[in-house]
């Protein structure tokens, strides 16, 4: 459930990487939009598909009263999936059947400023590699900040923009985030605002959930930000993608 540019840029990436003899595999668990409506029943299995939460935000007594609900689809959407295709379809291991230790060194593309998200393998028969900042080692003496990143892909790909890859629906968006999605991207905000109104309610769930902090439907949501009226961002933040994988 990304942005169409996701999609774009990944035919285009397949395309290239082709014509250096690098293998694009596209794995996929479902679509978590459709997943999300069609089986929201909690703890139990429907039609052989279980709801894997996202994050919704929860109202209870009043407004902006609430919690949080758990995050499972990146495991089950993300992790889960490519860690099975590796290990079926690349190396040819059964379930159930072990894996030498070490087996697949798999590596991330998280840079410097992402340097928490770097995580080491929970699974005896992969490796992680960070290539970007040099981890687990050796350290790399200059490491690839995302402005480095932005600054090769400008010097050997200035024809391209590489889009943000993230849920159009998901709940870690930050205000600008959304706006964007609603000015740049009509026929996308017009899924998201519908999914939201869609997610109200949940088998096996007392409050209702919405997919921004504000717990107000979406298209009601105040989506201007202190820049808009007039103050200055002193720090010129930004969401870093910090997605948890």
């Amino acid at each position: 459930w990304e942005p169409a540019a996701v999609y774009h840029h990944l035919e285009w990436l397949e395309i290239e990487a082709g014509r250096h003899g690098i293998p694009v595999h596209r794995v996929s668990a479902g679509n978590i939009r459709e997943d999300a409506l069609n089986f929201q029943v909690r703890g139990r299995q429907d039609g052989g598909r279980r709801w894997a939460s996202m994050p919704y935000f929860t109202k209870t007594d009043g407004p902006g009263k609430g919690g949080q609900i758990r995050r499972q689809c990146t495991g089950e959407y993300k992790i889960q999936p490519i860690e099975r295709f590796i290990r079926r379809e690349l190396l040819g291991f059964q379930p159930g059947e072990r894996a030498p230790i070490g087996s697949v060194e798999q590596w991330f593309g998280i840079s410097a400023d992402e340097v928490r998200r770097a995580r080491m393998s929970q699974v005896s028969w992969k490796v992680h590699f960070y290539p970007l900042i040099g981890l687990p080692g050796p350290i790399i003496e200059k490491p690839f900040t995302r402005d480095r990143c932005m600054a090769w892909l400008a010097e050997h790909y200035p024809e391209r923009h590489v889009p943000r890859s993230a849920c159009l629906g998901c709940p870690y968006h930050s205000k600008n985030e959304w706006k964007n999605l609603k000015i740049n991207d009509p026929r996308g905000w017009g899924d998201v605002v519908e999914f939201d109104r869609a997610i109200r309610t949940c088998a096996g769930m007392r409050d209702e959930m919405f997919l921004h902090s504000d717990r107000i439907p979406l298209d009601k949501v105040d989506l201007r930000s202190a820049e808009d009226f007039g103050q200055q961002n002193l720090w010129n933040t930004e969401c870093e993608g910090m997605c948890g994988v």
